[in-house]
């Protein structure tokens, strides 16, 4: 049963090894900003690209776990054909696909991620959403980079990509990006925006793969903003 080779996998995977950076260095000067403008999505849509993929990558689909090259016991949650295909998804019933229960479980030794906190509830109910949805491979182009401050738009970003390693206890690389004054001192004063961005020459950042192009606008909007609180 996927859901039993599921929680094996995670078993034997130790989340935390995705979470071992190298250091942080200063940032080169002159980083570009791109302040381009859109508009909202519709918000009463899972876009799977916009919400989906980016939880995956950030606590699922890197390496030694489920990401393409591993794959151990045959699921990859490295996008949407792969998920669809070795994740037991069950369109429009969320409760009877193994993605989604493992997320739920009270035992745990086998709610994912193992070993772990919870996933915030919000993306437990985005995922059960989209599923719910039909588990649709939707996306959307526009992105609304307006009226950005920290409080909205900005720490919803790195909580949902960065925080599961650089949260506040034995943040990776001793960086902790669950406050303003952390997230605003690391885009000052390492390398973070250039990792965000996948820049040659630098580690990726989440590891997982890059985020949507629309969270790097709204974060590159708010760097040159100024820094909204």
């Amino acid at each position: 049963m996927l859901k039993n080779s599921l929680s094996l996998f995670f078993l034997l995977s130790l989340v935390f090894v995705a979470c071992k950076h190298e250091p942080f260095p200063a940032p080169p000067p002159g980083m570009p900003n791109d302040t381009t403008k859109g508009k909202p999505c519709d918000p009463d849509t899972v876009y799977y690209r916009k919400y989906i993929q980016p939880i995956l990558n950030t606590n699922c689909a890197y390496s030694g776990c489920h990401d393409a090259a591993t794959a151990s016991k045959d699921v990859n949650l490295s996008d949407y054909e792969a998920v669809i295909s070795t994740a037991d998804v069950r369109p429009f019933n969320a409760d009877g696909s193994d993605i989604y229960e493992v997320l739920i479980e009270t035992d745990l030794d086998k709610r994912m991620p193992l070993g772990q906190n919870q996933l915030p509830q919000n993306q437990i109910d985005l995922i059960r959403k989209w599923i719910n949805q039909g588990a649709l491979n939707l996306s959307c182009d526009e992105c609304d980079t307006t009226n950005l401050t920290y409080a909205n738009g900005i720490k919803t970003i790195f909580e949902n990509n960065c925080v599961s390693c650089h949260g506040s206890t034995n943040p990776s690389a001793n960086l902790s990006l669950t406050t303003y004054e952390q997230v605003r001192d690391a885009i000052l004063n390492t390398n973070l925006q250039a990792r965000i961005n996948a820049e040659p020459g630098v580690p990726l950042m989440p590891q997982g793969g890059k985020m949507p192009q629309c969270n790097i606008d709204k974060i590159e909007t708010w760097v040159a903003n100024g820094f909204p609180q």
